[in-house]
């Protein structure tokens, strides 16, 4: 059975939705993180509010009243994703990708509770399950399928994307929403990556897409970013009987466990993923035009990604990271680059990587620092996560 995308939304710190998402992937013009200065007593971008906002809705303002803007973020891209594929009625799946999502959240309320021990809000009860967001885009947008969230670390959104495509390829559902859900992490999780030595530190007042440099010599770890994505899938069937335009064809998706609890990448794990993935939908190494890679700037996970595609695909793809230009969304990040993938076939471009003085490995076709016409008729997008989880989906022309 085919699976399609009818419809996408994107909300974050680099676009308010899918066309300026578009626009500033063309540009290469990153900027990667907000909810740090909404808690300092910033507003949440009017975006969300303005009046043709999949927001600008009085049961969409009950339901977020009080709640993380990240949430607020990842219901805006899943409404803009059902209104763009002109979405109508309860029968549709919504699989979330992610957990552990507002962690900056969860700090405040400890510390508050430190202070005053009575006085904790009972909302907080039903927001620090992983289930939050599934329950508020069911809510607002009024669906009542299957619905759940999935988690694989950093490869959620396109372990969120095997799920979704496996519920309509099984007849489980004709339609899934899937959400790569916006995190939001406090001090504490920020100082662990950054000792665990994946997180670069941009030198204090700098502008951290500086330090974002995927495949570059020079790289010296992921900068964290904040964005979120949704795409609505839908069996062709499905999208042909009510005249839905087909954006794409999610034409396979594979994870691949590689027996490792750690946080080395695992290069013939990952290139097991893309072959699986190649066979689920039928092509070759050789017909990938595109890669959008996983590509985080750690030097170990580059290298070892760069391995595994010489393997599994070769060296005829361009290899491209939008993790440099949104940073590194956890795990929204395959939603949010099937998204990008899926615009630059549409639109025939690659968009560039736009720090990138010294690759990695130079039989590699990397994509370069400005944008440039490219033809993209079937493309690999990888993600890949500490714990040995290698996820890779296959898009190509509808």
């Amino acid at each position: 059975m085919r699976v399609i995308v009818t419809g996408m939304g994107f909300q974050g710190a680099v676009a308010p939705d899918v066309a300026l998402f578009g626009a500033a992937l063309r540009s290469g013009q990153g900027v990667f993180g907000w909810t740090r200065l909404a808690r300092s007593g910033r507003s949440f971008p009017a975006a969300l509010y303005r009046g043709d906002s999949a927001l600008d809705d009085e049961r969409a303002r009950q339901v977020l009243r009080g709640r993380p803007a990240a949430l607020q973020a990842s219901c805006a891209a899943a409404l803009e994703a059902l209104q763009s594929g002109r979405w109508s009625g309860r029968d549709c799946a919504i699989v979330v990708a992610g957990s552990n999502l507002h962690q900056a959240q969860f700090a405040d309320a400890y510390e508050r509770f430190m202070e005053r021990p009575a006085y904790v809000n009972p909302r907080y009860a039903a927001s620090f399950l992983d289930s939050t967001v599934v329950a508020a885009v069911s809510e607002i947008a009024g669906l009542g399928g299957i619905g759940f969230t999935t988690g694989a670390g950093m490869a959620s959104g396109n372990a969120a994307l095997f799920q979704g495509w496996t519920l309509i390829r099984s007849g489980a559902a004709r339609a899934c929403l899937v959400v790569g859900a916006m995190s939001d992490f406090s001090e504490l999780e920020m100082l662990a990556f950054a000792n665990l030595g994946a997180l670069a530190a941009p030198p204090e007042g700098s502008d951290p897409a500086r330090a974002s440099i995927p495949f570059d010599s020079a790289s010296l770890g992921f900068v964290y970013g904040q964005a979120a994505a949704a795409v609505l899938l839908e069996s062709a069937d499905s999208a042909g009987a009510r005249g839905a335009q087909s954006l794409a064809r999610l034409a396979g998706a594979s994870i691949v466990l590689d027996g490792n609890a750690g946080t080395e990448a695992n290069a013939d794990g990952e290139a097991a993923a893309m072959r699986a993935a190649l066979a689920a939908a039928g092509l070759e190494g050789s017909q990938i035009d595109y890669i959008n890679t996983h590509g985080t700037g750690t030097p170990t996970g580059d290298r070892a990604e760069c391995a595994a595609i010489t393997q599994a695909v070769g060296t005829g793809a361009v290899l491209n990271s939008t993790k440099a230009i949104t940073g590194h969304t956890i795990g929204a990040a395959g939603v949010v680059e099937l998204v990008a993938t899926v615009i630059q076939m549409r639109d025939n471009f690659v968009h560039p990587n736009p720090r990138l003085s010294e690759a990695i490995d130079p039989r590699l076709r990397f994509a370069g620092r400005e944008s440039a016409p490219l033809t993209i008729n079937a493309a690999l997008s990888n993600g890949f996560s500490i714990g040995g989880f290698n996820t890779c989906v296959a898009v190509s022309r509808a």
